[in-house]
């Protein structure tokens, strides 16, 4: 059962669609302003740059680990407290 227009709503609907097109026309700069800052909030200039990838450590590369070493410290030997001065 195919539904069919009668007249007066094909003279609604095409009146309706001039009178949005008229009205959309004076709102055509805010809107396009609005947009354009929405679109701005989504994706911001900061986003914009190329992402450079940079490469880590490559495993060919041969790192050498510090050995570990002892500082001598300036403590007296002569005290015979082997005990931490905190605990």
């Amino acid at each position: 059962m195919r539904r069919r227009f009668t007249p007066v709503e094909i003279a609604i609907g095409v009146l309706l669609a001039i009178g949005l097109l008229v009205s959309l026309r004076t709102l055509f700069i805010p809107i396009i302003v609005l947009g354009v800052i929405f679109l701005l909030y989504k994706f911001p200039p900061s986003s914009w740059k190329k992402v450079q990838v940079r490469p880590g450590p490559g495993k060919g590369k041969n790192t050498k680990n510090a050995k570990f070493r002892v500082i001598n410290g300036t403590k007296d030997t002569n005290n015979s407290d082997d005990f931490p001065k905190y605990h």
